[in-house]
């Protein structure tokens, strides 16, 4: 029970720790809107009106849905075995 308390506590105290900087994700998110395409970002990926921030919104997008397929790959292929197997 102790050990139970000691991780909860070591948890909330790191989730404390990186709260700033989760918190600096908006205001750079900010920052590369307001910037409308001018910048390094801008010219790597070719775009304007913000084409940047779309591009890192599709990227975050992606990123947990491909992690979760890898995750729960065996469970996805039974349940789309069972719905469209032929009984």
């Amino acid at each position: 029970m102790k050990r139970l308390i000691l991780i909860t506590l070591f948890v909330t105290l790191l989730i404390f720790l990186f709260t700033p900087e989760a918190i600096g994700q908006c205001s750079q998110c900010k920052l590369l809107a307001e910037q409308n395409g001018e910048g390094i970002d801008a010219e790597i990926l070719g775009g304007n009106d913000g084409n940047t921030i779309n591009t890192a919104i599709l990227y975050i997008m992606a990123v947990p849905y491909i992690i979760l397929s890898i995750l729960f790959r065996k469970q996805i292929k039974r349940f789309f075995q069972r719905t469209f197997s032929k009984q």
